[in-house]
């Protein structure tokens, strides 16, 4: 009886740790996905607002807002 319930919490460990590594994998794609499809664009979009506003002398320093903008929206998940 005892052996079968060793069996049984191992099988139960090596399912829980593969779906684990299922839902670490679909989420590292899904992080790409987002980088690739909504906030390169906009840091692209961004970023040319940045430099249109640096050829001016007034707006140099909301060109450089711009840019940090786009550097935070190229790394939307970091703390």
């Amino acid at each position: 009886m005892i052996i079968i319930t060793i069996i049984a919490v191992f099988i139960l460990i090596v399912v829980f740790s593969v779906l684990s590594l299922c839902f670490h994998v679909a989420g590292g794609v899904l992080k790409l996905a987002l980088k690739l499809l909504v906030c390169l664009p906009a840091a692209l979009l961004i970023s040319a607002v940045g430099v249109a506003l640096c050829c001016t002398l007034l707006l140099i320093p909301l060109g450089f807002c711009c840019f940090k903008l786009a550097g935070s929206l190229m790394n939307p998940f970091h703390a």
